[in-house]
């Protein structure tokens, strides 16, 4: 990834001209500060920065002219790798040798006697001026990062993810440009955690990424342990299950717990869990098998965490009180609700209800399922299906062109030019698809099932019920559908929403489900639907969870993001 650090730091080296009040009469030339503002623009996504931003480098001034404020800035820059912002990215990696170069011309200046510095150059201004420039831009890039704007998921993703734009107005990013123009360190600090997701899955997950930044020490190799043992490998066993995920979190240090050295049951059934994610013998056994796999380098998941970390900067601060949660790596639906008089969008969740769900399938052009925020307005049952457009040219008409009867059969409804017609009479191999349009009746032979659940957007994307109900048996989801989302418990979704939203009573959406007639029910407010796509996810238990990518996502965003390497595809975490 590029950095602008260096043809910055140039500029200033070129003098800074509110140096004459510190250190004396010398004229010093101030930098050209439009070419840096449009440097900085360049910098943030080819895109030039928010107006107010160039005003601070208009004034040929020192921003950070406090030296524990200097010092506590690169802290805070030092710490961006939590949020998943690399060091490169906010000038971290270099603003240490800047410092040092400044401590360096300090002492040489503090050396030399008064007619010394009559007849030398100063050199402290030059290299103050290098490190207020890369501090202040380096806060501004980092801020950036945190409202979203590293990589735009429009492109990267074009016409499957329609995200939420944050800090639409700029008042965030103004917030910060305010704090930097008054020096005002502690309210950048404000500032940056303002401008960061206030949802708990984003915190969760920093919690996670953080976890994974020190170096852990290898397990030591060691004859085979079982549970109930001891072992001075535990505490090194416990490190590794919690880095990659299988354990929650825990604020105790491994080695300073009272039982730091039991091989215990928790300890047993995450490491046969992950045994069984990597292929190996779960048989809760530390072998040189499995120790070998714990041992394997964090880095691919780390770039997961910072991935996914990225895309919850791309959801709206707001996700509701009440609304559908469905993550698509997953192959899961929630229903989250938080009390609806909670002010603080940092207040928690619960979750009311989860079933497996069926996604679109990446194999078929266009049948992925889109990453949008949308709302149900309608809970329909028995429902026909009107068959896209799309659908009908891949699906429907040639399966009228091998056989005529096929669509009488399976009770589809025909409309040529608008005019209905008897499938059985017209001439299939002859004629063309744009000509007609079909209508599935309610039925078992109706691939939306019992129920579907309709929404506001212009895709035809909803989520409904299956007639395939075969594809739940084993209580998970799947890459199978043409787009929509098929539920794994659609009598449940309509009985929630139903009682919840329209005050039905129990078990009266359920039965409509099983068997009433065809009828649509307009919910009494839209309910929110968040589709989204997480291939790494932090439990409200600590937990982790990391799923297979089925569109292929994550390699275009880590490429966006300058990883330098690609993430490893992993099969998915039981919990």
């Amino acid at each position: 990834m590029t950095t602008l650090l260096h043809p910055l730091a140039l500029v200033a080296l070129l003098g800074w001209g509110i140096f004459d009040s510190w250190f004396g009469p010398e004229e010093i030339a101030a930098p050209d500060a439009r070419a840096v503002a449009e440097a900085v623009g360049l910098r943030l996504g080819n895109a030039k920065l928010h107006p107010a931003t160039p005003d601070v480098y208009e004034r040929p001034r020192l921003v950070w002219a406090d030296a524990r404020a200097r010092a506590g800035l690169a802290r805070l820059l030092d710490a961006a790798p939590a949020d998943g912002v690399t060091p490169e990215e906010v000038h971290a990696d270099a603003i240490p040798s800047l410092r040092i170069a400044l401590a360096a011309a300090e002492r040489k200046w503090a050396a030399h006697d008064g007619e010394a510095r009559d007849t030398l150059a100063d050199p402290r201004p030059a290299r103050l001026a290098a490190l207020d420039l890369a501090l202040t831009d380096g806060l501004l890039r980092f801020g950036d990062a945190l409202r979203g704007r590293r990589a735009d998921p429009r492109r990267l993703y074009t016409h499957s993810w329609f995200p939420t734009l944050r800090d639409s107005t700029g008042a965030g990013f103004d917030a910060l440009v305010e704090a930097i123009e008054a020096s005002d360190a502690r309210g950048v600090v404000d500032a940056l955690d303002a401008l960061r997701p206030p949802h708990d899955g984003y915190r969760r997950l920093r919690a996670r990424l953080g976890g994974l930044q020190a170096d852990l020490a290898p397990i030591p190799a060691g004859a085979d342990l079982a549970p109930g043992q001891r072992s001075v490998r535990v505490p090194h066993l416990r490190d590794r299950l919690t880095a990659w995920g299988y354990l929650p979190a825990d604020t105790l240090d491994a080695w300073a717990r009272p039982d730091a050295y039991v091989y215990d049951d928790s300890l047993a059934a995450a490491l046969g869990r992950f045994e069984e994610a990597q292929g190996l013998t779960a048989d809760s056994v530390l072998d040189a098998a499995a120790t070998e796999a714990l041992n394997a380098d964090l880095g691919p998941l780390r770039d997961r965490l910072v991935l996914n970390l990225e895309r919850w900067r791309w959801l709206p601060d707001d996700l509701g009180d009440h609304f559908v949660w469905v993550n698509l790596p997953a192959f899961e639906l929630r229903v989250m609700r938080r009390d609806s008089g909670a002010t603080d969008l940092r207040a928690p969740y619960d979750e009311n209800l989860r079933m497996p769900v069926n996604i679109g399938n990446a194999q078929t052009a266009g049948w992925t399922t889109p990453v949008i925020t949308d709302s149900i307005h309608t809970v329909e049952f028995q429902p026909a299906w009107y068959v896209p457009r799309s659908l009908a040219a891949a699906n429907v008409f040639p399966m009228a062109v091998r056989d005529s009867l096929a669509l009488w059969r399976q009770g589809f409804e025909v409309y040529q030019n608008g005019a209905p017609v008897d499938s059985r009479l017209v001439p299939w191999d002859s004629v063309s698809v744009g000509q007609f349009r079909f209508v599935q009746r309610p039925g078992p032979a109706n691939p939306l099932g019992r129920v579907k659940f309709l929404m506001h957007n212009p895709y035809a994307i909803l989520i409904h019920d299956t007639n395939k109900r075969y594809t739940f048996e084993d209580g998970a989801g799947s890459s199978m559908s043409s787009g929509c989302v098929q539920a794994g418990a659609p009598d449940q979704l309509a009985e929630y929403l139903l009682t919840t939203v329209n005050g039905w009573e129990e078990g009266d959406a359920t039965r409509s489900w099983r068997g009433g007639p065809r009828r649509g029910v307009r919910l009494e407010r839209p309910f929110l639907s968040h589709f989204t796509y997480f291939t790494a996810w932090a439990e409200a238990d600590g937990s982790l969870q990391v799923y297979a990518d089925p569109y292929g996502y994550d390699a275009r965003l880590a490429e966006a993001l300058g990883l330098g390497r690609l993430p490893a595809n992993p099969t998915d975490q039981p919990s």
